[in-house]
């Protein structure tokens, strides 16, 4: 356990997050169409740390077309690091506007699957180093850009409903 703790906080770009977290902080997310099946993902499965990785690669553009989106833009969101209770998990933040002292603040914009104090609707702020991923949809197209983090859930999903997903929201999930 100490040695995985202490490559974690050396290799993972989770690093704070999981010195807080007694258990490794999760990714989960409830399946379309079923609202009872969640799939959840440790950050540290080498998957998500390479969805994270390159949600983050392309952060620094997301967040400056964020603060003047177009109007074919819709659901925009980041998703950051919610910790409690030594546990962790990342959830979705929408009508994120970030401050003049480098905070965050937003929305809670999904369901939380961990015990907490928010829930779907309730303001939340964060720091740019809680965010793991991001993303909108283009109306026009009807694509999703970025959600990384759900091209990795999606593996774990039934192959019927994660061809639904590919097809319905034509995500980049090359990483």
């Amino acid at each position: 356990m100490k040695s995985a703790l202490f490559r974690t906080l050396l290799l993972s770009p989770l690093a704070i997050g999981v010195a807080f977290a007694r258990e490794t902080p999760k990714v989960s997310m409830t399946l379309p169409d079923k609202p009872r099946e969640v799939l959840t993902m440790s950050v540290d499965a080498p998957l998500m740390h390479r969805a994270i990785r390159r949600a983050r690669d392309g952060l620094a553009d997301f967040l400056e077309l964020a603060k003047s989106p177009t109007r074919h833009m819709k659901g925009i969101a980041v998703r950051v690091a919610l910790l409690e209770r030594n546990e962790g998990e990342y959830i979705w933040i929408s009508g994120f506007n970030e401050g003049d002292n480098g905070r965050f603040a937003g929305v809670v914009a999904s369901d939380i699957h961990m015990q907490s104090r928010f829930k779907r609707g309730d303001p939340f702020t964060f720091v740019h180093g809680d965010i793991a991923d991001w993303t909108y949809t283009d109306d026009r197209t009807g694509r999703i850009y970025g959600a990384y983090t759900e091209c990795a859930l999606m593996t774990l999903a039934p192959a019927e409903v994660a061809a639904k997903y590919r097809k319905d929201r034509k995500p980049d999930c090359d990483f």
